[in-house]
């Protein structure tokens, strides 16, 4: 029952995101379960991941009303689908190099959103391209923003190392 889950949730996060599921179908971990599904996105040049099942969804960026004094990270609150969801900028002041057009909800009591300039799509990770992080944050990689964002697990795309940014954690933030 595992399976067809990890599939409908595969599905609805590429339809979310205005992304084609006929391109990905063989990507899809139908037959896989050890297969690890995650959404790729883009902020200010920097690519990061969130595993599919951590997603509620891919939304036009609303208008987002700022904070005053918020914590780093926070730039403000947006009402989507009715709820006031915080929107969380991974950027941390960097230049945006395209209008920023998408928001990345996080499932969870948090109400979070992600600012994206890009969503790649759903990448579907075989086991022997995963690693564990090994204490490493984000930060210590060149390539990636300057914070110290919290990543469970990385994945290589060429000579880039790209972070699954751990949910729980970033929620702490």
């Amino acid at each position: 029952m595992r399976k067809s889950n990890d599939s409908a949730e595969l599905k609805m996060a590429l339809t979310l995101a205005g992304l084609s599921t006929e391109a990905a179908k063989s990507s899809m971990p139908e037959d896989r379960p050890d297969i690890l599904s995650v959404l790729k996105f883009d902020v200010c040049g920097d690519d990061f991941a969130l595993r599919v099942a951590d997603t509620e969804g891919v939304v036009d960026c609303p208008r987002i009303a700022p904070l005053p004094a918020p914590p780093e990270g926070l730039i403000g609150v947006a009402s989507v689908r009715g709820r006031m969801t915080l929107v969380m900028d991974l950027s941390l002041g960097k230049s945006p190099t395209t209008e920023r057009r998408r928001l990345v909800l996080v499932k969870g009591d948090a109400q979070l959103g992600l600012v994206a300039d890009r969503v790649e799509g759903v990448v579907a990770l075989p086991p022997k391209s995963i690693r564990r992080n090994d204490g490493k944050k984000v930060s210590d990689y060149p390539a990636m923003s300057r914070r110290s964002w919290p990543a469970s697990l990385y994945f290589k795309e060429g000579k880039r190392l790209i972070p699954v940014l751990d949910i729980e954690a970033l929620a702490e933030v």
